[in-house]
């Protein structure tokens, strides 16, 4: 077994045994991010930088397991517990098929709008968890083609002079990230979801060269991205809809079905 799934195989069945009860619900969450390609802001700008979301403690989605891994997890909990994940496919944080989206329409309709861009479209297992063990869910979208256009970036010379060397990596996957934050659903008498996601808009690039024109009346410089933050109770079944005026995040959860 390769050796980044034995640290992951590790760390999943720690964390199944000791966060997720055996009776613990199981949803299906589905979200796609999108942003609008020309915003109607009437005069609206922003000048500060919001802060960034805090990820630290966030899990990252697991994008694929095999039968072989998804069998093995369960003989880590057999072993440890004389526990039987009765359903070893249902892995916290996996990251499901396009076969089991359900936005599709939705996502379409978007892709096809003159109005607005879908940046990410992803679903995932997440199991039920109150709100002093739920853990939040880290999500990204890069720029199309960000990582050959960073390696590009790092290669170029420019006036004989390499000046992409004096950026350091972080400024660069900042520069290719169309957003990055954390998404965090709650389970209690009712279920609630935590979002906060920081958006990378080209357009805030574009007003802040605009603004720094020699005969603009203005000099404030813009902020570099912007922030989305909200907590909502939700429905199952039902889609959420979060709005900012520069891009916006649809959301559905449903129920997973345990034996």
């Amino acid at each position: 077994m390769k050796s980044n799934h034995v640290l992951s195989l590790f760390i999943l069945a720690f964390w199944i045994l000791f966060s997720v009860p055996v009776n613990a619900a199981w949803y299906q969450v589905e979200v796609i991010v999108f942003d609008l390609i020309l915003p109607d802001l009437d005069g609206e700008n922003w000048y500060e930088s919001p802060g960034l979301p805090d990820w630290t403690d966030s899990v990252d989605l697991i994008r694929e397991v095999d039968e072989e891994f998804a069998s093995e997890v369960n003989s880590e909990i057999k072993q440890t517990t004389e526990l039987k994940l009765e359903q070893p496919e249902l892995i916290p944080f996996l990251q499901l098929g396009k076969e089991k989206l359900r936005l599709d329409d939705i996502h379409r309709i978007l892709k096809l709008s003159r109005e607005y861009r879908p940046l990410a479209h992803l679903a995932w297992q997440h199991p039920g968890q109150s709100s002093r063990r739920a853990r939040a869910v880290h999500l990204q979208s890069f720029k199309s083609l960000a990582t050959n256009e960073h390696a590009t970036l790092k290669s170029e010379n420019i006036n004989g002079i390499d000046e992409s060397a004096m950026i350091s990596d972080d400024i660069y996957q900042m520069l290719n990230l169309d957003f990055e934050g954390t998404l965090r659903l709650r389970s209690s008498k009712f279920l609630h979801i935590d979002i906060d996601i920081a958006y990378f808009s080209e357009f805030l690039s574009e007003t802040a060269e605009t603004m720094s024109e020699p005969d603009s009346l203005h000099h404030q410089s813009t902020a570099d991205y912007v922030r989305l933050q909200e907590s909502r109770k939700i429905k199952l079944n039902e889609i959420h809809y979060f709005d900012h005026p520069l891009f916006g995040v649809v959301l559905r959860v449903s129920r997973l079905k345990v034996n």
